[in-house]
């Protein structure tokens, strides 16, 4: 079955089409309507990308739809549209006035056994040749050579295949690099008739120049008359372990239409024997101690608000006013608290001041000023001489704008009202006026003057103190207990290593380095954690391993990667580790994965006779394969399942499925493994062996 693609596709279509929609005159204003839409596959409901959107009266090309599946067109109110592309029935909708058109369209075999070429009738087809998906890293080659019967490519023709990568584990397919095959006149006249340089990419140019290969003797073969071209690509893979296989789409086309289209399935699985090597490696925790968090200096914030009363006009406020009286206690109480703590330093108190902005701007501003002075002044009197002495004291002052005043209001549902504010605070540049005429509004005394413009007034407060503290295991359990957020790296290092339980020491590492993002000893501690449980996370050492990390963090990181299938990645780390007796195993298990067998193979081989055998496998020595094949137990499943691969690249079938049958017996979840796998798939598909 023919696959849509739903992800960015190269489109095939005839340029002539793509330059008639660039080049189209609009429609006549007052018959045109603008239509959107969404089109999505019919039977996964997904977007598709690529999906040509034609006028059918006209017979022009209008649109394309984007990686969202989604268009934008203008157009007749009752015309037809057409929606077609590679792999999909085409649709036919009448807008009928509509503005918005949802659009399926259904999976499409699409096999045509004979085209007309020039009046001439043939039944021949573009043949790819079969090939296998072979792994190396996370990287997965196809090399492939395609046929192309010389009646069907005629001078003026050019033939654009796809090939397309479908993960059958996680349902995704990717596109790889197209190859493009023009016949030489084609090449040509798009220059001329166009007036564009075909190595020119889109919008100017083809959008497939850089794909382009133009057809010439030298693609043929000594004695076919048939051309035969090369392709060899790869393509990175985020999973290396999921199961694979490769279709090419296929379609010649002229500067008119599509002459032919296809689509052929060239890899029914993944050759991959790597995915069969056994290793285990230990994590280990930071051991260095130069890495160790040391005990520290903390700075730290209070902040607060305190409700000072200050008399009309007045700069001081009356220290016997009850409510004063309680404000200034409140934040006596917080500076003694601080002050308290042998361990803690005062470093500055900060005061701000906002006033209401009625009266005078300059006047306003200068009285909030004096008051936080006072204010400052006054509170300095209520620390202690000893911590005084090393304190800043700071005061600053703003006034408050009518705007505050309208967010009051609007918040209240008052918005007939704010709207009237807003229309003289925008009417008069100067706060002078802006307060002027707000006295005449008839509202302004019985609404903003009693109830908005006292909100305005406060007082905001900020104490800035260090904290240098080295807490016993159970105060920094307690403090913990209370509080994670107020630990230090060097107490949650304390606490977690103290831990005995994992699960909670993984929590605390997780809040270790959500308080301390850049806290390296904690998440390699936690990444080696996680790596005995089973359930390394790669993402976790990756801000900190590289050239400057230490040894301990990139080992851990390779494994992480290894145990992940992210192998190529491992080998970018491995470059920064050293080679002892500690790394010399990683280092080679990593390599032999990444297709590096000459100087490792004897390192991983010598570990069991499963590995070796895989190697063989792997660097296709299939005869020396085979025969340590014969040296494995008997009862194990996969004993039998790699011997059946050894004897079916030996050109044994027969013998081979008998070794499958076996394994499937003892273990029957590796028939799903085999139905995709390029080693021994054909003998799942071979009707005389399924009877």
């Amino acid at each position: 079955m023919t696959h849509i693609v739903n992800s960015r596709i190269i489109r095939v279509l005839p340029l002539m089409a793509l330059l008639t929609l660039l080049f189209a005159l609009p429609i006549a204003a007052q018959e045109v309507i603008r239509v959107t839409g969404k089109i999505v596959s019919k039977e996964q409901k997904m977007p598709l990308y690529g999906v040509n959107i034609t006028d059918v009266p006209t017979g022009r090309k209008m649109a394309t739809s984007d990686e969202d599946g989604r268009f934008a067109i203008d157009v007749r109110s009752n015309t037809t549209l057409r929606f077609s592309m590679i792999g999909a029935k085409t649709t036919v909708v009448k807008v009928k006035n509509q503005n918005y058109l949802e659009v399926e369209l259904a999976e499409e075999e699409m096999f045509l056994n004979e085209v007309v070429v020039a009046s001439k009738r043939i039944t021949d087809k573009v043949m790819p040749e079969p090939t296998d998906i072979e792994i190396k890293g996370n990287y997965a080659y196809i090399r492939t050579r395609v046929r192309v019967p010389r009646e069907m490519f005629s001078h003026d023709t050019r033939l654009v295949m796809q090939p397309v990568i479908n993960n059958a584990t996680q349902k995704q397919l990717t596109l790889m690099r197209p190859l493009v095959y023009d016949a030489h006149e084609y090449n040509r006249t798009q220059d001329r008739l166009y007036n564009f340089r075909m190595e020119d990419k889109a919008p100017s140019g083809d959008p497939l120049a850089q794909y382009v290969t133009i057809k010439t003797d030298t693609t043929r073969e000594e004695g076919r008359k048939n051309d035969i071209i090369g392709y060899s690509d790869s393509i990175y893979l985020d999973n290396v372990r999921d199961e694979f296989t490769c279709d090419i789409y296929m379609a010649i086309e002229n500067y008119r239409r599509i002459l032919y289209r296809d689509t052929t399935i060239i890899a029914r699985g993944t050759v991959n024997p790597l995915r069969w090597l056994e290793y285990s490696f230990g994590s280990a925790e930071m051991n260095d101690t130069a890495y160790f968090p040391k005990p520290e200096t903390q700075l730290r914030d209070s902040h607060g608000e305190v409700n000072l009363r200050f008399p009309v006009g007045k700069a001081a406020f009356d220290l016997n006013d009850a409510a004063n009286v309680a404000e200034v206690e409140k934040l006596r109480r917080q500076i003694e608290e601080i002050s308290s703590n042998k361990d803690a330093t005062l470093q500055a108190l900060t005061m701000h001041g906002t006033s209401s902005p009625e009266g005078k701007y300059t006047s306003n501003l200068t009285l909030a000023q004096r008051r936080m002075n006072f204010a400052v002044d006054y509170l300095k009197k209520q620390v202690p001489e000893e911590m005084r002495r090393g304190m800043k004291f700071k005061a600053n002052a703003e006034v408050a704008s009518w705007a505050d005043v309208t967010r009051l209001m609007r918040a209240d549902s008052l918005n007939d009202e704010a709207a009237q504010v807003e229309a003289i605070a925008k009417r008069y540049a100067s706060r002078d006026l802006q307060s002027r005429a707000m006295r005449s509004l008839p509202f302004y005394k019985s609404t903003i003057l009693p109830k908005y413009l006292p909100q305005l007034r406060r007082v905001d407060y900020v104490m800035n103190y260090s904290v240098f503290r080295q807490l016993t295991n159970d105060e920094i359990r307690a403090l913990y207990q209370k509080d994670y957020r107020q630990l230090s790296r060097f107490e949650f290092f304390k606490l977690y290593r103290s831990e005995k339980d994992p699960a909670q020491r993984e929590t605390i590492l997780r809040q270790a380095l959500e308080m301390y993002p850049s806290f390296m000893t904690a998440a390699n501690d936690l990444e080696a954690l996680l790596i005995n449980r089973q359930a390394a996370d790669p993402e976790v050492l990756k801000p900190f391993a590289g050239q400057k990390a230490p040894e301990v963090v990139n080992i851990n990181q390779m494994i992480a990667l290894l145990n992940t299938g992210h192998y190529t990645e491992a080998d970018s780390i491995a470059a920064f580790v050293p080679e002892n007796d500690n790394t010399r195993m990683l280092l080679a298990v990593t390599a032999v994965l990444n297709g590096q067998f000459d100087d490792n193979f004897n390192i991983v081989a010598k570990t069991s006779r499963r590995n070796e055998l895989v190697l063989l496998l792997a660097m296709k020595r299939n005869k020396e394969a085979l025969e340590l094949s014969k040296q494995l137990p008997d009862d194990e499943a996969l004993s039998h399942y790699l011997r059946a691969t050894c004897l079916n690249r030996m050109e044994q079938p027969l013998e081979a499925y008998e070794e499958l049958k076996k394994a499937f017996k003892m273990d029957p979840s590796l028939k799903r493994t085999a139905e995709l796998d390029g080693d021994v798939n054909d003998l799942l598909l071979d009707k005389q062996h399924n009877k």
